[in-house]
């Protein structure tokens, strides 16, 4: 008999990549208990060091909105602790965000196995840990599939979607004549090292002997240094079959391609390869597609193209409809098809839930969507949004004991939870708070204006520049203060790198011996502090920083006070003689 443990909480996340953890995060940052079960050893999903696919999103095309949030203080984290961007550390940046949490049980190598439900309520998880080889029963109030593959929906009779959309359906113009099955493949990622002397590689015996012309639209056979900013996204295999089911089968072929990859780049002579050894290859595969929720709304390639406004809206995309044909590699085909898009577009709650189960949401690659609207929203950064939409979400259902369709009832608290954690909304700007608008100040009209916003972006209006050294006052009558809010101004847009990969989040293609290391934005206040005055009018410290990698700070106050102080002192580069706020504001 296997042993059994039991665990309750008030949330119970399946999967730990970027959707799962920043659900998990988000709740537990606002007092939800958290039970997080993941069936891998590391965290991140697509993004851990045991897959490495790039964490892609709206800064590709669209680079100031780069996502806020739980996303960008990872990756500043990331930044400053692991300049040279090596995985192990990733790693280590994503398990400790989430250990730092005492709100937060993590199950590592736990795998989602079935599920108690009475009605329209989710009573139960069942899960096995293979490390252990321990059943594990999680009684919770809510649940979130965060998995990509929607676990769920083989313990329960709730609705999915798989395959590709006749254009009937949905109106949606690049939709297939008649529907099919078939969905975007699998990909196992390889990486290079650059050395200082030649390196032999003599392929296994497994390898598949690649044909060059198989790499027509991937990979540049004419520049002899073509692999060097590759990172193989398309050796891809298994859409026109199951990517769930058929997934080891699809790791056999994918692994032959991998090894026969790096044999035509080192042996070929094509290359200037000689040099460089081959440093990791995914065992893992990348799943891109497998099926999807049905929820209440299901958003489609006209939302995406038209730029449809939603009331409930919780999150943007910005990605261009990416979409992959199923043959893949092995097709001998066009990889994928790019459909450009205007500009970003916002996804509604509606599409987080479903109505088959109160208690029941999902966040990551697994939302309602149709296919062509899935090729856009399933990259990482977007996901990580969602999750921290659902993570606000269940907040929000705890409050007021009500599911996650009732949660859209409160669509404008939802948002401005989200706005308060900086997570940029296209249509919603931020709420300030009746203490900072009411209080008295030395600001100039135009440090109003910028200061008073709302909409906290460069392209929306600048960052207030307070001369180092200089005191900004914010005087009120004597008030219950939660907290103090500070958003600085970090180059969201990252015009500090040079490199596309470093601009966007924490991957390389491959290490060459001279590259470029990240940095903590320089103009991001490094050194700043923060005083409250109490009501017998003196002044006494609520924070002194020295070394600041957040773009946004929270300040715990908890307290009566009339007012506050702020003092930048310095910013990452001493060059800079400016403190860059985008917002100083107030939490009742």
């Amino acid at each position: 008999m296997f042993p059994e443990k039991q665990a309750e909480c008030d949330l119970a996340v399946i999967g730990a990549g970027l959707a799962g953890i920043s659900a998990a995060v988000a709740a537990a940052r606002r007092g939800v208990k958290v039970c997080l079960i993941h069936d891998r050893p590391v965290l991140g999903g697509n993004a851990s060091s045991e897959v490495r696919m790039w964490v892609c999103g709206a800064s590709d095309r669209f680079p100031a909105y780069r996502e806020g949030g739980i996303l960008e203080e990872i990756a500043l984290k990331n930044a400053h602790l692991n300049p040279d961007m090596n995985y192990p550390m990733w790693d280590a940046v994503l398990r400790n965000l989430i250990m730092e949490e005492p709100n937060i049980a993590l199950y590592l190598n736990t795998v989602c196995t079935g599920a108690v439900y009475e009605g329209r309520r989710i009573l139960s998880l069942e899960a096995f840990q293979t490390t252990t080889y321990t059943k594990l029963y999680i009684k919770a109030k809510l649940f979130a599939d965060c998995s990509g593959d929607s676990v769920l929906a083989d313990v329960l009779p709730v609705p999915v979607m798989k395959g590709r959309e006749s254009a009937e359906e949905y109106g949606e113009s690049l939709g297939r004549e008649l529907p099919d099955p078939y969905t975007m493949g699998n990909s196992v990622l390889l990486q290079a090292r650059e050395t200082d002397g030649p390196v032999r590689y003599d392929p296994p015996a497994f390898a598949r002997k690649i044909d060059p012309t198989e790499f027509r639209y991937r990979l540049n056979t004419e520049k002899r240094t073509g692999f060097t900013a590759n990172n193989f996204w398309w050796i891809e295999r298994g859409g026109t079959r199951d990517t769930l089911r058929d997934a080891e089968e699809i790791q056999k072929e994918l692994l032959a391609d991998v090894y026969g990859v790096w044999d035509y780049i080192k042996n070929s002579g094509i290359y200037d390869a000689e040099n460089w050894d081959l440093d990791f290859v995914g065992y893992y595969p990348a799943k891109r597609e497998t099926r999807r929720y049905r929820g209440a709304y299901v958003l489609s390639q006209r939302d995406i193209e038209e730029g449809r406004a939603f009331e409930d809206e919780i999150a943007y995309g910005g990605w261009t409809m990416d979409d992959h044909d199923p043959r893949g590699f092995f097709g001998g085909v066009k990889p994928n098809t790019f459909h450009p898009i205007p500009g970003p577009y916002a996804i509604p709650w509606r599409c987080l839930y479903t109505e088959a189960f109160e208690n029941l949401d999902f966040a990551g690659r697994n939302i309602s969507v149709t296919h062509l609207a899935l090729s856009s929203t399933r990259v990482m950064a977007t996901c990580a949004l969602l999750g921290q939409a659902v993570g606000t979400g269940v907040s929000l259902a705890m409050k007021y004991c009500c599911g996650f369709g009732e949660v859209g009832g409160h669509a404008a608290e939802l948002k401005q939870a989200l706005r308060d954690d900086d997570c940029y909304l296209l249509r919603t700007p931020r709420v300030l708070s009746p203490i900072l608008l009411s209080s008295e100040n030395d600001l100039t009209d135009k440090e109003k204006a910028a200061l008073f916003n709302g909409e906290e972006r460069e392209f929306a209006a600048p960052a207030v520049r307070f001369p180092l050294g200089k005191e900004v006052c914010f005087r009120f009558e004597r008030t219950h203060v939660g907290a103090v809010r500070l958003l600085f101004d970090d180059d969201i847009a990252r015009t500090c790198q040079k490199s596309k990969d470093l601009k966007m989040y924490p991957q390389r293609c491959h290490i060459p011996k001279e590259r470029e290391r990240a940095i903590v934005p320089p103009r991001l206040t490094k050194k700043f502090c923060l005083d409250a005055l109490s009501s017998d009018g003196t002044w006494f410290p609520l924070a002194r920083e020295e070394e600041n990698i957040l773009r946004l700070y929270k300040i715990r106050v908890d307290r009566d006070i009339c007012g506050v102080r702020y003092t930048g002192l310095g910013a990452w580069d001493p060059a800079y003689t400016t403190s860059d706020l985008f917002s100083l504001d107030f939490i009742p």
